[in-house]
């Protein structure tokens, strides 16, 4: 299987119709697993993927300085988690945040691929005019170690009720189900 961020746009807009129906207006929370590999392969700390997602993950949970501390306990060095913390903070528009992870990470082949996707999906969410908002969010990471493209977040706009849809891209998952070569993307509803 290969991914393919048509379809997770496509995921995404499902998401988008069902709360349009409920009512609720969403934030859509975007982010790429090639771009988080990238950041952890460019600090030379490629074993860390998982520590580095799981902390950068609890960022609105916990704060800044709480996720430095977790990085530091996760023995990264002051110098990579200053190299890590201007990408997890980029603002502005998707289009500035993508312009910034290519100065950043478009070296990179997982980050040049990642970077890719990312555009093709926001291109694609904004051809179908859904209207809702749709933000890259490189702090969000989910924790889950088998997504491979696309990560996933559904969050009311107006209501602090937390995720209230997630998922993402899997291409390897299927595997470990005696299913190899089946890539897919999902998402699940909750509260």
């Amino acid at each position: 299987g290969i991914a393919n961020p048509y379809i997770d746009a496509e995921i995404m807009k499902l998401a988008i119709e069902a709360f349009k129906k409920l009512g609720l207006d969403v934030v859509i929370k975007l982010n790429n697993r090639k771009v988080l590999s990238a950041i952890a392969q460019i600090i030379d700390a490629p074993n860390k993927l998982t520590d580095i997602t799981t902390a950068i993950d609890k960022l609105d949970k916990i704060g800044i300085d709480k996720v430095v501390d977790e990085l530091l306990n996760r023995d990264l060095t002051k110098e990579k988690i200053e190299f890590i913390l201007p990408i997890i903070n980029l603002s502005g528009s998707n289009i500035d945040r993508i312009n910034s992870l290519n100065s950043t990470l478009g070296e990179n082949e997982d980050g040049a691929a990642g970077i890719k996707e990312l555009q093709t999906i926001i291109d694609h969410l904004e051809n179908l005019e859904l209207n809702s908002k749709i933000v890259i969010d490189q702090s969000l990471a989910r924790g889950l170690n088998y997504y491979t493209g696309a990560i996933i977040e559904v969050t009311a706009d107006d209501v602090e009720i937390g995720s209230v849809c997630g998922g993402g891209r899997y291409d390897d998952l299927t595997c470990i189900f005696g299913l190899p070569d089946t890539s897919g993307v999902c998402i699940s509803f909750g509260a």
